[in-house]
């Protein structure tokens, strides 16, 4: 590295790799024809949604109004919210942000519509909502049914609301155990929230926007006829996680962990300066048999175990020449949980440091 500043345990982006996981979800987007509408809760930094809406998606995703305020004064101008907001101080934030920006709020019950719709009448400024449904994560989310009609009616009696359409998140492609089973994953959830949208159309609601898709459906998804949007977010960066439901490849994950070898105890033993407050304790171990995360071409090296400020490698023979002061990088297991415990990451291009970016909505929670 050339930055005179830089230290370890440090979070390192790779800048091509993250242009052509861009590029790469955008084509899969544009092939069949849907909006991609990525979720902004894996990087957490305006940089990266920058470069996703230069590539073409046609907004961003949010968790939190948090994240959304970050974003929106960052100049990001088509956002959806894809929470509930409930409660009066979030009620208040969501109609200061729709005077900022275009907003899209999801929303699942009578409560969450009163709350969008009375942020509206706040700002003076329509909200556009999406109804969020179930399609089998047994989340948040309606039934399909006779229950989302009836709340489109509710939505339809405010004046300051528009229904668009529907929203869903099959968070269960995450456990499933092959691509052939992510796939059906994602017909099921393409489906339901068809034939939902067309019951609604039936019953006299113009709905428009049918928005699915994680990561590992996302390409799935696309193929299917019936929905208009996807919103994938690991995808980005990937991970071990990704690579393990064959939604990524090692050569594409594009976020390591950076961390220096502190101690050798043992010859088969070495420590690290990155614990659980760098890794997190989030998700399976590595699907390459390397523990909490992996050094690409070293897989002797075993992170075998975590607490809060150190990690613990485990050593084939091969790897026992490892040193006090070495530096690994390693691909984590969950890019998204290793980002939001990190005030900084630093961003590279052909191997050489370019600058550090803020991740400007970590711990943008509420």
């Amino acid at each position: 590295m050339n930055s005179p500043t830089y230290d370890t345990p440090c979070i390192m982006i790779d800048l091509d790799k993250v242009e052509r996981n861009i590029r790469h979800m955008q084509q899969i987007a544009d092939d069949h024809g849907i909006g991609l509408r990525p979720h902004a809760k894996t990087h957490k930094m305006p940089e990266v949604a920058r470069m996703q809406i230069a590539a073409g998606a046609i907004g961003v995703t949010v968790a939190k109004l948090g994240e959304a305020e970050v974003l929106a004064k960052a100049g990001i101008s088509d956002i959806l919210i894809a929470y509930p907001v409930i409660g009066r101080d979030k009620i208040k934030r969501l109609a200061a942000l729709l005077t900022m920006t275009h907003i899209t709020a999801a929303v699942e019950s009578i409560e969450g519509v009163e709350a969008v719709a009375e942020a509206g009448r706040l700002a003076e400024v329509p909200v556009d909502v999406l109804i969020e449904i179930d399609s089998g994560f047994g989340r948040v989310g309606l039934n399909p049914g006779e229950d989302v009609i009836r709340l489109a009616g509710v939505i339809a009696s405010h004046p300051w609301l528009r229904l668009k359409g529907l929203l869903t998140f099959a968070g269960q492609s995450y456990d499933v155990p092959d691509p052939e089973a992510i796939r059906r994953t994602a017909e099921r959830e393409v489906g339901t929230s068809a034939r939902m949208a067309e019951q609604l159309r039936e019953a006299g609601y113009p709905v428009t926007v049918v928005s699915v898709g994680s990561t590992p459906s996302s390409s799935f998804a696309a193929a299917i006829p019936g929905a208009n949007e996807l919103r994938p977010g690991t995808y980005v960066f990937g991970d071990l996680m990704q690579v393990k439901l064959g939604a990524h490849e090692l050569e594409r994950c594009a976020l390591t962990v950076r961390a220096t070898v502190i101690s050798r105890p043992a010859p088969d033993r070495a420590v690290i300066d990155a614990g659980t407050k760098v890794f997190s304790s989030d998700g399976e171990d590595s699907p390459l048999g390397t523990g909490r995360g992996y050094v690409p071409g070293r897989p002797g090296i075993t992170l075998e175990w975590l607490t809060e400020e150190h990690g613990m490698l485990k050593l084939a023979p091969e790897e026992q020449g490892l040193a006090i002061g070495d530096i690994l990088d390693f691909i984590p297991v969950h890019c998204c949980a290793v980002v939001n415990l990190t005030d900084r990451v630093a961003v590279t291009r052909d191997g050489q440091f370019e600058s550090f970016w803020n991740v400007s909505a970590r711990g943008k929670v509420r």
